[in-house]
């Protein structure tokens, strides 16, 4: 099983209007400018400048953040969690889109048009 950071529960509340949002493979997200991030050993702690809320991510959790630091089509980070993991896709995928749906519900991440 692929786990990724539970700490959105830190995070801001959802965002009127984006709730019923689903992520799915052919999405491309970018990171909204709202958080501020650094390294924390294999770790990256995550604050929301807004509300001063912060968490820490877990290795795949980073993995993730990092990558979303450019508009990153979904399918792409999909595939380099499997390779990098020993992962069945379709796990992959049902975990990896739940937690970008989270990110997307707060706000932390955006659809790039």
């Amino acid at each position: 099983m692929l786990s990724v950071s539970p700490c959105l529960r830190l995070t801001r509340p959802v965002r009127p209007g984006n709730g019923g949002v689903v992520i799915t493979a052919s999405d491309v997200l970018v990171r909204t400018g709202d958080h501020v991030s650094a390294p924390l050993g294999e770790q990256v702690a995550m604050m929301d400048v807004g509300s001063g809320a912060y968490c820490l991510l877990d290795d795949i959790g980073t993995f993730i953040w990092a990558r979303l630091s450019d508009p990153t089509p979904v399918q792409s980070l999909l595939d380099a969690l499997q390779e990098r993991y020993d992962v069945a896709a379709e796990e992959c995928a049902a975990d990896v889109l739940r937690f970008l749906g989270q990110l997307h519900e707060r706000g932390i991440v955006r659809h790039v048009a």
